[in-house]
């Protein structure tokens, strides 16, 4: 599915959609986790089994939450960025390696607290998301280097 996106949206660079289909992506996220804040707080049942046969829930593969991530991957698909980030690219297989050590060493840090704001938890994850991001990042800078200056001392002698 992600490859069909990618190449409806490689002729179609247009920065305006771009917005809009994310937008749109992020908004049904964020209404769903309003639904199941909501759901939490009345005493209502969140949990696999409601994830899995109710069409609104905030299940990773529930039929609306894929539909918005197609919707933010087709506005990532369109989204004409003019920086070269090739150099990233080298980082990515890294980046996913170090994420869930930086986030489980951050949880353990600030803990886990419910604010009760909606507003403030969607602010907090976007915030812990990008913090995660270049946390993880710097981790794969550092990791390549030395890496790199160990191979360059260890070579073999022919």
């Amino acid at each position: 599915m992600g490859y069909k996106i990618r190449r409806w949206g490689k002729d179609r660079k247009n920065n305006l959609v771009a917005s809009l289909l994310i937008s749109t992506g992020i908004a049904i996220n964020i209404g769903l986790g309003y639904i199941n804040f909501y759901r939490g707080c009345n005493g209502l049942q969140v949990d696999v089994i409601f994830f899995r046969q109710n069409l609104f829930s905030y299940g990773s593969l529930s039929p609306i939450e894929v539909v918005a991530s197609c919707l933010i991957f087709a506005g990532f698909s369109v989204l004409d960025i003019k920086k070269d980030f090739s150099k990233l690219a080298g980082y990515t297989f890294l980046i996913y390696l170090f994420h869930i050590g930086v986030l489980n060493v951050i949880t353990a840090v600030i803990g886990s607290r419910q604010i009760g704001n909606q507003v403030v938890e969607v602010a907090a994850v976007i915030f812990i998301s990008i913090t995660v991001f270049f946390i993880s990042l710097l981790a794969a800078i550092i990791y390549k280097s030395i890496s790199n200056a160990l191979k360059s001392k260890i070579k073999p002698k022919i």
